[in-house]
């Protein structure tokens, strides 16, 4: 008799510990993710923050929570994750009543890219281990990571051949109202440029040195197709480097620019574009537009029809007073291309194509380098990218 009581009683027991786990598990209970920062630069490394909240009096002997991201990001620490199409993480907690748990989970930023949590797994089981209780909670954690610089030494040539021309077209265009300063007077001044009251005041002959008119705009041609049978993925990655360190340069000079590419936004599914602008805000913009634009093989515009839309109509926040200069980085070396960038480049001459290309004596005879000679309107500077073997397994 004292054993058939004994059953009964864990008989009800095991029933009612089942009825209240099934009914008040997740009760009280949520999870937060947040990455430390906004923004990383690949190569960097980053945290984060993972808080486990039980505000009730019922014990959670096991939980599981799970989430995924993106597979660049590599937790340091080994165990408790898996790497396939995304990074899985798995950890496991016991969380007793009205406990919180904090953690703080370090990775490696591997690539950019534009990486988000939108959910978390909780799987949790009763005292017993008779019966498993799952809930999906939403989570908003998205983090940045930002292209890093190429060598700024190496970009210095081509940098040094933009700015060159600035000053020489800014004074084509001088507005006659606004008088930057007063200088002496030259041979070739024309007389309309004397400055009486500045000549009658010192003697000697001044003449008026008015502010352009005109502004100078440059605007980036950020090319992500391949012309290889297996797609170069490092070549495409440094063209998003050197399009990120370029637009710094210029920006920082106080050059608005603005990113046309055909690759495409992953928030928006469009063809990524940045108007022109300048200023920190501005440098803001374009660098996440550059983490965001995917480059993988899908249904995109060609650079060739990007450049046909262009030469149709000036792009959004080009007067008719203004300077514009291409710059186009695409490691393609097709003569389509290089036909539609010069039909491009006629009302934009002394533009500039910069081709990232592997090391001379790493191109199979069956390649050739492109050849700039029979282009007059752009100038092409060779980007060498060397392998990376330490890549190799």
């Amino acid at each position: 008799m004292k054993l058939f009581t004994a059953a009964a009683c864990a008989l009800v027991l095991w029933i009612l510990q089942g009825v209240v786990f099934h009914r008040f598990w997740s009760r009280g209970l949520s999870v937060s993710l947040a990455f430390d920062c906004h923004d990383k630069v690949e190569g960097e490394r980053g945290r984060l923050k993972e808080i486990i909240t039980n505000a009730k009096s019922l014990p959670l002997p096991i939980l599981h929570v799970k989430f995924q991201m993106g597979r660049e990001l590599v937790f340091t620490s080994a165990g408790n994750y898996k790497i396939t199409d995304n990074n899985y993480r798995s950890d496991i907690f016991s969380c007793m009543p009205w406990q919180e748990i904090r953690r703080s989970l370090e990775f490696d930023c591997r690539k950019r890219g534009y990486y988000r949590i939108s959910k978390v797994q909780l799987v949790s089981y009763d005292l017993f281990f008779s019966g498993h209780f799952v809930s999906v909670l939403p989570a908003c954690a998205c983090l940045y990571v930002y292209p890093k610089e190429v060598d700024l030494d190496r970009l210095s040539l081509p940098f040094c051949s933009l700015m060159g021309q600035i000053p020489a077209k800014r004074a084509l265009l001088l507005d006659p109202f606004e008088i930057q300063s007063v200088r002496p007077y030259q041979s070739y001044d024309p007389y309309r440029s004397v400055n009486w009251k500045a000549t009658a005041r010192t003697g000697d002959l001044k003449v008026n040195v008015y502010t352009p008119t005109a502004s100078w705009q440059v605007m980036f041609l950020l090319d992500v197709d391949s012309d290889r049978v297996w797609k170069d993925e490092a070549l495409t990655e440094e063209a998003v480097r050197l399009c990120g360190s370029y637009c710094r340069l210029l920006i920082r000079e106080g050059i608005p620019v603005s990113v046309c590419t055909n690759g495409t936004d992953c928030l928006t599914g469009q063809k990524g574009f940045v108007e022109a602008g300048a200023g920190g805000d501005h440098i803001t913009a374009v660098m996440e537009l550059l983490a965001r634009i995917r480059t993988d093989d899908g249904p995109r515009l060609s650079m060739e029809q990007v450049m046909e839309e262009l030469a149709s109509a000036r792009p959004p926040g080009f007067g008719g007073s203004d300077f514009l200069t291409y710059i186009l980085i695409s490691p393609r070396q097709h003569s389509s291309l290089a036909l539609a960038y010069e039909e491009l480049c006629q009302s934009a001459p002394d533009s500039q194509w910069i081709l990232p290309v592997r090391p001379k004596n790493a191109i199979s005879s069956g390649e050739e380098r492109f050849s700039p000679d029979e282009f007059l309107r752009f100038t092409v500077f060779f980007w060498e990218v060397a392998y990376d073997y330490s890549q190799v397994s």
